[in-house]
């Protein structure tokens, strides 16, 4: 079928117009068509560069105004994949991902363009910025190799981006596969009720109750089912889940390092860390190691104490993981006198939107209302927002977001994130970003609203904090604009930031208020809260090391990981306990199965939450000092990480707004390991 501007959705509007999407009618003609447009337009635009000079403009808005409808309909495409995932969406990105593959390698590999950019002089910062980056990025991308290279490195682009996604299926897929039936109402007896709601929505009370592998579900089946057997099914499904990713691990491993190697590294980790803060793996070890030495002897002895409590309760031997989140929140329900249930009933969703759109409003000037008219949307579960400069709707608006806040085990991939739909762009006119945030929070029970755990509260600060470094820029060259640009090692640095103003004593005041009697948390309960931040901060900052270094070996070691045949298992199991030697791990544990964070955007990268946590927390620290002058270090936060973007490097931009260097002694602090 022909494709027309007039009635296909992909080409109409400036918001996507979700409802009228339909992929199997629309999504392959017209990504077939932007295609093969935008070969035509380059192919044209680049036998045209004969010129002795050109200025940015000529160069990087002709681009732009060139791949926007193909970004636009893709992007779209990419973001339903997550969230309401179905096999036309897999089979359209299946047919077109090598074409894709192959029309960002006609650009980024052009000798021509890349003479023609080296040309351009200007004087403005942003544009000088943005120039340093392509060509850094041209050349280390092979753009000065010769053709076979090139071709070699086309091919594995091709396989890593089929196996990336294959990776993600698998671990849908297999999460979707498990299903646990529960019709025994005495081992429901002492589950709290929102567990229940996430297995039974009709009929919570009374089940059945279907337990899956979702983040809600597994996360409440390990802290509450009572019956050690039951959560150890639950627990053995999920460490082996996607047990086929194990080859597909090892074949991304393997084109990366080979990618490496044409590019002139020795190996992966060296690749990644050259767009990074950290130019160098020591100086990750270092600071790996350093937190190791505060935090490997609290999280011994905090193992040790959960270890006595359980052994209070009649666990005589030594506790099994599947029994950890049990015995852990029993223990802060009886230390802290907080039962989960009872603080997710101060939690309503509606109220903690409304603080945190209150704090943002405090710290940065903005005022943030949901659009009252129609926006069309993935699903009913999705809300609009848009984003006001000033403290009222009389002011103009300056970005948008859209809020999909609940889990749906059946399409929508675990986890959360925030994502662009919008660039701010001035070579598209493009001025006000617009942000996907995507949560897997606990959606409205029966007869009453969604109720977060505070988990989930932290979590929608942390993304909505990635959304505000999206939204708030002031940059408008849309390759440094947002989030766009900054070193991969930064970009947790503002989500981690809003983390912090979840204790805020006054956030939690007006943010906390009983869902039915509409009383405020009270006293006993904020300081328990605020006293439990730290329970576990050992064991937890422990497991995140464990990933970190666990990722950057792999990838510094995948030649002779190879070469002596070494086993992932072992090499994970060795890891693990060497950085948690407290816990047992099985030899079922196929955790790196569905560890999709390092074999995607993360790859020798994700040491960069520690790395980011130590400028967050430093951050941070310069309210806590200067309490009173809060709206004036707002405003500095929002003038400086805010609204930089890429446009200076991420060091630049932490030391314009602290006033010096990271200092880890505010992350040491906070986690009362100093």
């Amino acid at each position: 079928m022909s494709v027309s501007n007039q009635t296909n959705p992909f080409l109409m509007g400036h918001l996507p117009l979700f409802e009228q999407i339909d992929i199997n009618v629309y999504g392959y003609d017209t990504i077939r068509s932007q295609i093969n447009t935008q070969k035509e337009q380059f192919t044209e635009f680049e036998n045209g560069l004969n010129k002795l000079s050109y200025t940015f403009s000529d160069i990087f808005d002709n681009l732009d105004v060139m791949e926007y409808p193909l970004s636009k309909t893709y992007g779209i495409i990419s973001h339903l994949s997550g969230v309401d995932d179905s096999s036309s969406i897999r089979h359209i990105k299946d047919h077109f991902r090598n074409d894709i593959v192959d029309l960002d390698k006609m650009s980024s590999h052009s000798k021509k363009l890349y003479d023609a950019i080296k040309t351009i002089e200007t004087v403005d910062p942003n544009e000088i910025r943005m120039i340093q980056l392509t060509v850094d990025a041209m050349e280390r991308g092979g753009v000065n190799l010769p053709h076979d290279k090139k071709e070699r490195l086309i091919e594995l682009d091709k396989f890593l981006a089929e196996l990336s996604t294959k990776l993600g299926e698998n671990i849908l897929d297999t999460s979707k596969l498990f299903k646990m039936t529960i019709e025994d109402k005495t081992i429901m007896k002492t589950v709290p009720l929102s567990a229940k709601e996430l297995w039974s929505r009709d009929k919570p009370e009374d089940g059945p109750w279907v337990i899956g592998l979702s983040g809600p579900s597994i996360t409440a089946a390990l802290q509450h089912l009572p019956d050690q057997s039951l959560r150890k099914e639950v627990y053995m499904a999920y460490i082996s889940r996607a047990g086929a990713n194990e080859e597909i691990i090892k074949s991304i491993m393997d084109y990366k390092l080979e990618k490496a190697n044409i590019l002139g590294f020795e190996n992966y980790t060296k690749l990644s860390l050259s767009t990074k803060m950290a130019k160098n793996e020591d100086s990750i070890t270092e600071l790996l190691n350093n937190l190791q030495d505060k935090a490997l002897p609290c999280a011994i002895k905090e193992f040790g104490e959960l270890q006595e409590y359980a052994k209070t309760h009649n666990v005589d031997s030594k506790l099994e993981p599947w029994d950890l989140s049990f015995w852990s929140e029993r223990m802060r329900e009886e230390k802290f006198q907080l039962k989960e249930e009872d603080l997710k009933s101060y939690f309503s969703l509606d109220n903690v939107l409304r603080e945190l759109f209150t704090i943002s409003n405090h710290l940065f000037s903005i005022h943030i209302e949901e659009r009252p008219e129609k926006v069309e949307k993935w699903h009913n579960d999705v809300r609009y927002f848009d984003i006001y400069d000033g403290n009222d709707k009389e002011c103009d608006v300056i970005a948008g977001f859209y809020l999909d806040p609940y889990a749906r085990e059946e399409t929508k991939r675990a986890g959360a994130w925030m994502d662009s739909c919008i660039d701010k762009s001035r070579a598209l006119n493009h001025l006000v970003p617009v942000a996907y945030l995507v949560c897997n929070g606990s959606p409205p029970g029966k007869g009453r609203p969604s109720l977060l755990s505070f988990s989930d509260v932290e979590t929608l600060f942390h993304e909505f904090g990635h959304g505000l470094q999206h939204m708030l820029t002031k940059v408008d060259i849309s390759g440094i604009s947002g989030i766009n640009g900054i070193e991969w090692d930064a970009v947790e640095l503002p989500s981690q930031f809003m983390e912090n103003w979840c204790y805020d004593e006054k956030t939690l005041n007006n943010m906390a208020v009983h869902y039915e009697t509409g009383e405020k948390l009270p006293k006993d309960m904020y300081d328990n809260l605020v006293a439990q931040k730290t329970y576990g901060a050992g064991m937890a900052m422990m497991r995140q090391i464990s990933f970190s270094k666990l990722d950057l070996y792999l990838y510094s070691n995948w030649k002779t990981i190879r070469e002596e045949g070494k086993s992932l298992w072992d090499i994970q199991k060795q890891i693990f306990t060497e950085c948690c030697p407290y816990k047992t791990y099985l030899d079922e544990d196929r955790f790196l199965c569905s560890f999709q964070h390092i074999f995607s955007g993360y790859s020798a990268g994700y040491y960069s939450y520690k790395w980011a946590e130590v400028m967050s927390a430093d951050s941070f620290s310069m309210f806590e000092e200067n309490p009173d002058n809060y709206q004036e270090i707002g405003q500095r936060f929002k003038n400086t990480v805010l609204a930089n973007g890429g446009s200076k490097p991420a060091m630049e931009t932490f030391e314009e707004f602290r006033g010096r260097g990271p200092n880890v002694d505010a992350l040491l602090r906070h986690n009362k390991l100093l």
